[in-house]
């Protein structure tokens, strides 16, 4: 049985290891590339929110030694653990709040730490806004792209029996080059990319209980049993 997601993936990664100890072929590959948009101040903020690991990347990678400095004396927030988790791993960096990835969730608990305070964003140019959509009236937000994410181009798929979707626009990328076919199954990694498909007419998904490979593994394994 094969797997695709549409995530990079290394030999050493969970989500490969773990399907591929029960005998599963697993494919990785994400549908989309980044590329930096490049912004010239810091702005006054009293937290910084990041949405995904491409935003702290592109955000941090940007910075002076005098803009990093400002930030070490911020608040962060991330909205999940595996944000977090590289936030600490590749800047050593721990966020002072970690949502549970899934946005209305993030949004009310982030309410309580953040609320009438300056809550700096940085995103791709194609984000939803989710969280900053639903606490506009709660905090001030200040918006910042920080970098833009296209679809691929010449995609070469492998017909696979599952098909792990880890955003929206992963989702949308991958049925406007193909069909699902009635054999396969369809894992998404939290409800809003449940939503995007649920959108152009996929309505027969399975969502993982967490965001987290852990999670998409027991998906996976509980519809194959």
């Amino acid at each position: 049985m094969k797997v695709f997601i549409t995530r990079n993936i290394k030999e050493t990664d969970f989500f490969k290891t773990a399907l591929e100890e029960v005998g599963f072929s697993v494919v990785g590959q994400s549908l989309i590339e980044f590329s930096p948009i490049h912004f010239n101040e810091i702005f006054d903020f009293d937290w910084l929110f990041f949405y995904s690991k491409n935003g702290v990347r592109f955000f941090f990678n940007q910075l002076n030694n005098n803009q990093l400095e400002i930030i070490k004396n911020k608040k962060i927030g991330t909205i999940g653990n595996g944000t977090a988790k590289f936030l600490i791993d590749k800047y050593n960096i721990q966020a002072d709040f970690i949502g549970t990835g899934e946005p209305l969730q993030t949004s009310k608990a982030f309410a309580q730490k953040a609320a009438n305070q300056k809550v700096l964003f940085p995103r791709a140019k194609q984000s939803k806004k989710s969280i900053q959509t639903q606490l506009s009236k709660v905090i001030e937000v200040i918006d910042l792209v920080v970098y833009e994410n296209r679809p691929k181009n010449n995609l070469k798929i492998p017909e696979s029996d599952y098909l792990v979707f880890t955003s929206p626009m992963n989702a949308q990328i991958y049925f406007q080059n193909y069909q699902l076919k009635s054999t396969q199954k369809v894992i998404t990694i939290g409800h809003t990319t449940e939503n995007a498909l649920l959108e152009i007419g996929i309505d027969n998904v399975v969502v993982a209980k967490t965001p987290s490979e852990r999670s998409l593994v027991k998906a996976i394994l509980k519809i194959h049993t």
